[in-house]
């Protein structure tokens, strides 16, 4: 697989959940496209992506958008006075970003992290089929996180660690020549 995206993103067992998510939409739907599944936490920490996740797209800005995007949902939850929030979505042309909590991991000692599931996908979509198989499979992608150590301290991680884990994937992926790009 010829691709700009850090290994780790793709090949875990988060991934195989997000293509499981996938294809059951494809085999209930058969309606729109999805151009990509991202697990992230609620401070854009990038969990996993679908394995055919559209090579074209950044991943990075599409899980900014997607935290911030939860962020101002959960700000209208407080005003609402809610209880919850069931989902978010904006739509540009025909696409559609959307956001779902899956629920909480806990981080023994740094307390839960908010896990969400963004979605880039057509305007044909049918977003009621997918809220479906989020809750189908959150259960699955949550214990799949508390069970892998690398995801865990990754979430884990303060802003300045993160950093330092970004710069080394972006050394996997660019071969040293990160130093000339930064």
């Amino acid at each position: 697989m010829a691709t700009l995206i850090p290994k780790i993103l793709y090949e875990n067992k988060i991934t195989e959940v997000l293509d499981e998510i996938k294809s059951s939409y494809g085999k209930l739907a058969r309606r729109g496209y999805i151009y990509g599944l991202i697990a992230i936490d609620q401070d854009a920490k990038i969990i996993a992506i679908d394995s055919n996740f559209n090579r074209k797209l950044n991943y990075w800005d599409l899980s900014s958008i997607g935290a911030a995007l939860y962020g101002v949902a959960r700000q209208g939850q407080d005003f609402f006075d809610a209880d919850y929030l069931e989902r978010a979505t904006i739509i540009y042309n025909n696409l559609q970003i959307f956001v779902r909590s899956i629920g909480k991991v806990e981080l023994q000692k740094k307390g839960t992290r908010e896990i969400l599931i963004i979605l880039l996908a057509s305007k044909e979509v049918n977003i009621g089929i997918l809220i479906l198989q989020t809750n189908k499979f959150a259960i699955k992608i949550r214990k799949e996180i508390e069970q892998n150590e690398l995801i865990v301290n990754t979430l884990k991680m303060t802003e300045i660690e993160l950093k330092k884990h970004i710069e080394s994937l972006k050394k996997e992926i660019f071969n040293n020549k990160v130093e000339i790009l930064t």
